[in-house]
């Protein structure tokens, strides 16, 4: 301290700089408040280090996706064409050139694997499980637990993709079995291909998520699953009344989108586009899935949160007034609103309930993360 100054002066000067670094400490946790960014999690490119089943290089995969409003793209390679001794290396450069393509949106390569079949596996079953985030190949046919447990010591994540049961879905039972259903992170509620048939798993995600049913506190997101500009007609060679019904609803709701699957979207509530912070989101379950070709702006208050409170307090909002709003309480519809922006629900419950919010409007989709409460005995 100068003596040329009272004790006090300095003690004001003290006070000012630490009042102005609180401000700027304020001023950068504004600046990364929290917001929702278009993310992809599963979708295919042409073989290059990798093989794949795509038919455009992973580069305009991408660029497509960021040309839709994506901030968030990643390429799931088929684990089950790559078998070859040199797979691991080829994934470990690919994925490297893949994070560094230099667009305006994050971008990576990850892995769509095929686990290994379970006691019911019938001709047809495409078990597959998305890894994002994962900086080793897994190879095909690991059992699914064990994959899971090798993508989070890698920091990834595990989803479980067209989750069935039914032709070219999941084997009935396997990713529920109780050695797999808690290793997940999130399912895939609309696949890009699977709605151009107008094929959901809204269902199998109420069901899991409810306390009733499986009980999993999982994300829910989505998936385009393109293999390119021809992925409607590669659903449609599948058989002929597939066929038929792609192009009957393509013509009744896509007259004017020559990549409808590119409507599938997971609206993810994160930092940043960073992979990590992304990543993180999932793991937080802060996402809502979406499909459509018109996206209202939304909040979800308690969006994937386990709250420990027998007081169930619900807001949901959007940026212009939804057709149709609905509350699943434990796999059940609850209420119904009609041309709403803004909705409430409130009530005091004695058990544990998993709460969805569910949107319809206009040919847009939405299903969010569950949102659980669980009363604490008294």
């Amino acid at each position: 301290m100068s003596p040329l100054l009272p004790w006090w002066i300095h003690l004001t000067r003290e006070y000012a700089v630490a009042r102005v670094v609180v401000l700027l400490l304020l001023l950068v946790n504004v600046g990364r408040s929290d917001e929702f960014i278009r993310a992809n999690f599963h979708a295919h490119a042409a073989s290059d280090l990798l093989r794949d089943d795509g038919a455009e290089p992973s580069l305009a995969l991408h660029q497509v996706h960021l040309e839709r409003g994506f901030a968030f793209s990643v390429h799931t390679a088929h684990s089950n064409v790559n078998d070859n001794d040199k797979v691991a290396h080829n994934f470990s450069a690919a994925r490297a050139r893949e994070q560094n393509l230099g667009l305006a949106l994050t971008t990576d390569l990850g892995e769509e694997l095929t686990v290994s079949d379970g006691k019911h596996h019938q001709s047809g079953n495409q078990n597959h499980l998305s890894l994002l985030g994962i900086s080793h190949y897994v190879p095909s046919h690991t059992p699914l637990a064990r994959a899971c447990t090798e993508a989070h010591r890698d920091g990834g994540v595990c989803i479980v993709n067209h989750p069935g049961p039914g032709p070219m879905m999941w084997e009935e039972g396997l990713w529920e079995a109780p050695e797999n259903r808690k290793q997940i992170d999130a399912l895939e509620v609309y696949n890009g291909q699977a709605m151009l048939i107008d094929l959901d798993f809204e269902e199998r995600y109420l069901q899991a998520t409810a306390y009733s049913g499986l009980g999993l506190h999982i994300a829910a997101v989505t998936g385009t699953d393109t293999h390119g500009p021809k992925t409607q007609q590669r659903i449609g060679r599948r058989s002929r009344l597939v066929a038929a019904a792609a192009k009957i609803l393509h013509a009744l709701r896509n007259r004017d989108d020559p990549r409808p699957e590119l409507q599938a979207l997971t609206l993810v509530l994160t930092k940043s586009r960073a992979e990590a912070d992304v990543l993180d989101a999932v793991r937080a379950r802060k996402t809502i899935a979406a499909f459509g070709p018109s996206m209202p702006s939304v909040e979800c208050i308690f969006l994937g949160e386990v709250r420990h409170d027998s007081a169930v307090d619900l807001r949901f909002s959007a940026s212009r007034p939804i057709e149709e709003i609905s509350l699943y309480r434990e796999g059940k519809l609850t209420k119904t609103w009609s041309n709403q922006s803004a909705v409430s629900f409130a009530e005091n419950i004695s058990q544990p309930a998993a709460y969805v919010f569910a949107l319809r409007d206009h040919g847009t989709r939405m299903l969010t993360s569950a949102i659980w409460f669980e009363p604490q005995p008294k």
